[in-house]
């Protein structure tokens, strides 16, 4: 097993140590690294919101947290540099640390209730997620998105952990700060004399690509467009045509989609997707569409047969 485990919450079970263990193997077999592994640990809310404050100065509770201890050169992944894990081994671990990989389990729970799959998937997921991380991987800009991506579907499928059916989607990859900051920032575009109310909105579609949107007045009042639309507008005119999550900030409050927004996202998500809303500057709650808009009309309902 290529993992080392702590636990500060209840829950433990080897069943669950093992298939963090074989998905921490597949991970790096897939980058062809030996030597190598990574510790994680098993905690709950209030632990990892703790330790974002700590560590990023961030006072929000996330699903997975990853803290690499070997660096590599810029553009590059242990893969590309096993020199650099030969020279990090440590002989009293027996092999290369790579670093440390948090995951809150409460939020795995939730997340995988929300997204209709198991908390064994949910966790192989963000374990994987965790493991490129701490290999040299990221997600900031789409490119880099893709492949990191790429790599997490590669090994959940070769453990029989990912499913490509309608509406069932992993959460990883959405990371709720990342998408909530991005969101708060188009706001600063956001074009609203009238109602004097800013609110920005940032899409994440399948495949790891973010599209920002803003509010925008017009004085006939009905040609508006709110900031939810406007960037579904920017990801459809890209070729997009699923959104895994939406996140929504408001100036000095909330602002929660109505209920045009609410059904143009219908459109394009799963009923299980999450939408992230907050104020800027304050925290945010996150629930999933199919909760602000239960029983929907959708696109299935006008196909024939009924089916998707």
């Amino acid at each position: 097993m290529s993992i080392s485990f702590i636990w500060e919450t209840d829950g433990r079970s080897a069943e669950t140590e093992e298939l963090l263990g074989r998905v921490a193997d597949a991970c790096l077999a897939l980058e062809g690294i030996e030597n190598a592994g990574f510790c994680v640990t098993v905690t709950d809310h209030e632990r990892i919101r703790a330790l974002n404050h700590r560590m990023r100065g961030i006072d929000q509770v996330t699903d997975v947290l990853s803290f690499p201890t070997v660096r590599f050169r810029p553009g590059t992944t242990a893969g590309d540099d096993p020199d650099r894990i030969r020279r990090e081994y440590d002989p009293a671990l027996g092999c290369c640390n790579l670093g440390d990989c948090v995951i809150d389990l409460e939020r795995a729970r939730e997340q995988a209730a929300a997204y209709g799959h198991s908390l064994r998937r949910e966790l192989g997921y963000l374990t994987a997620h965790s493991a490129f991380h701490l290999m040299g991987y990221d997600h900031m800009d789409p490119a880099e998105a893709r492949i990191m991506r790429g790599r997490e579907k590669e090994v959940m499928r070769r453990l029989g952990l990912w499913r490509d059916a309608e509406g069932e989607h992993m959460s990883v990859g959405i990371d709720h700060d990342d998408l909530f900051k991005k969101a708060c920032l188009a706001l600063e575009n956001a074009y609203a004399p009238y109602s004097h109310f800013r609110v920005g909105a940032c899409i994440l579609t399948e495949d790891g690509r973010t599209y920002s949107g803003c509010n925008f007045e017009n004085a006939s009042l009905g040609a508006t467009i709110c900031a939810e639309r406007c960037a579904a507008s920017c990801a459809i005119a890209d070729g997009q045509r699923r959104f895994a999550a939406i996140a929504i900030a408001g100036e000095s409050q909330p602002a929660w989609p109505c209920g045009i927004c609410r059904q143009v996202l219908r459109e394009f998500s799963p009923l299980t997707m999450p939408v992230i809303v907050g104020a800027v500057g304050g925290s945010y709650r996150v629930l999933t569409l199919g909760e602000l808009l239960p029983e929907s009309f959708g696109p299935e309902d006008l196909l024939e047969g009924g089916e998707a």
